[in-house]
């Protein structure tokens, strides 16, 4: 009997790891910045019902395990993509790696009109680029930006 169990599970483990592991084109972006130049909604906090970290945060935090020079150059490319979320992002991101490009990209944000899509917690609303600029340069994300990588 036993072996007569076996002989149907293995197939049946087989197809269903083989069904598990995810494909990608070979022109799936593998950058953070190119997956997250695309991005629905600024959130740096768990949103939703149950409180999960966003695709958004998982993928913004993935610049920061590259070194200072790329991460930069990664934050420059999420703010030139002109989504306002990524900027958004990118905004946050050069506030603790340069203050200095940080100051630049401010200066032009804080006179955007653009429109972000932001989420905290269950609220989900909409923001011009400006407020939010307003708002992380007030200090309303350097709670969280204490647990990003110091370089």
């Amino acid at each position: 009997m036993k072996a007569h169990l076996w002989v149907l599970l293995v197939p049946l483990v087989t197809v269903t790891c083989a069904q598990s592991v995810p494909s990608f084109p070979a022109s799936f972006p593998t950058m953070p910045s190119h997956r997250l130049a695309g991005a629905k909604i600024f959130a740096l906090w768990p949103v939703g019902y149950a409180l999960e970290t966003s695709q958004e945060e998982h993928q913004f935090k993935a610049i920061f395990v590259l070194d200072r020079g790329k991460a930069k150059q990664e934050l420059e490319l999420l703010y030139s993509s002109r989504n306002p979320q990524a900027m958004s992002y990118a905004l946050v991101g050069m506030r603790k790696l340069d203050q200095n490009r940080y100051a630049e990209l401010l200066a032009e944000a804080r006179v955007s009109e653009l429109e972000v899509t932001t989420m905290s917690g269950c609220v989900g609303e909409t923001k011009t680029l400006r407020t939010v600029a307003s708002e992380l340069d007030a200090g309303k994300y350097d709670r969280w930006l204490r647990w990003m990588p110091s370089f």
